[in-house]
């Protein structure tokens, strides 16, 4: 079995099993483990996680390989990864090959954390990967990458199309699931409902309370740490009447195809509307209240009208994801 060395960003806390901060490295793991002897490169975490890994996968510090012809599938590009495909191939003088898999706009999220310095810092990264890897992309759309097909990254099987939905929900009338951060538009969005949405209620999920500024806190916003367990992930957006995206930089994000499974009316910006390739659900509104409240108004005045076209939707599963993992990996 051919070895393939993962690169990823994500920390990895290990006790008696081994944990990661998300489950999008899990979900490359288990889609990848059948097909190829893997290797596990990344940063390591000193405190617990929240996901767990496939106890399995071999991890290995970079200065423990041999001179050998190796395969990289390196996971985003960062500072962390682009130093250690630096360290392969000047100093250890590796033969290196493979893909580098970009998950969003790397251009912009510098530019936009960082100003330009961050962009040129990024362009110096990108220019180095891209000359030693072939770019596998989750979007036509990202700046500098030009390629011929797209994966779709996705966590969907069948228990998130089992609508069974439990009797104990609290139930809110907005939810967002993702990091909170300013470039997510996670500040924005609560600046929204704190001054002109006083009358609904928003959940916000994916970051500790401890880590959440105090300035950001109101009586109509929830909120709650990440969650791991699929049931309570799936029930959480059960809880909600509408999924909210404020993003203004994305790839193809899971969050879209985890709530449309649930039927759930999806609120995007301008931004971003490229991320919905040809689902039906999926409302793009401009960045003032104007708008934003024309598009909630329509939502719930035709709630189970767009339900129902919502699950005549087509649906990027897991399954998908895999075989067009597998095929760029091949090519």
């Amino acid at each position: 079995m051919n070895k393939l060395y993962l690169v990823s960003n994500d920390k990895i806390w290990i006790s008696k099993k081994k944990y990661t901060s998300n489950n999008d490295l899990n979900n490359i793991i288990n889609c990848l483990k059948k097909n190829f002897d893997l290797r596990l490169i990344n940063r390591q975490s000193f405190e617990k996680l929240d996901f767990k890994i496939d106890k399995d996968i071999l991890i290995l510090k970079p200065s423990k390989i041999k001179k050998e012809k190796i395969k990289i599938l390196l996971i985003s590009i960062t500072p962390y990864n682009f130093l250690i495909l630096f360290y392969f191939v000047y100093i250890k003088k590796l033969n290196v090959c493979g893909h580098v898999y970009l998950r969003s706009d790397g251009f912009l999220e510098y530019k936009y954390r960082f100003g330009w310095v961050g962009y040129y810092f990024y362009n110096l990264m990108f220019n180095f990967v891209t000359s030693k890897l072939k770019i596998i992309s989750c979007s036509k759309n990202f700046t500098k990458v030009k390629v011929d097909q797209i994966i779709h990254p996705s966590e969907l099987n069948k228990t998130w199309f089992n609508y069974k939905i439990s009797k104990k929900i609290n139930y809110v009338d907005f939810l967002y699931v993702g990091r909170f951060k300013k470039d997510k538009g996670a500040y924005f969005l609560v600046k929204f409902f704190k001054k002109h949405l006083q009358n609904y209620n928003l959940k916000i999920v994916g970051t500790h309370k401890k880590l959440i500024p105090q300035k950001y806190y109101s009586k109509n916003i929830i909120f709650q740490k990440q969650i791991s367990n699929i049931y309570k992930l799936i029930e959480t957006y059960d809880s909600a009447k509408i999924f909210i995206l404020p993003s203004y930089i994305e790839g193809f994000p899971k969050v879209i195809s985890e709530a449309l499974a649930r039927s759930k009316p999806i609120i995007i910006f301008e931004e971003i509307k490229y991320v919905i390739n040809d689902r039906y659900g999926i409302f793009v509104s401009k960045r003032n209240i104007t708008d934003l409240k024309i598009k909630i108004n329509f939502i719930l005045r035709n709630y189970e009208l767009i339900q129902k076209k919502i699950k005549k939707n087509y649906f990027f599963t897991n399954e998908n994801f895999k075989k067009e993992l597998l095929e760029m990996l091949y090519k």
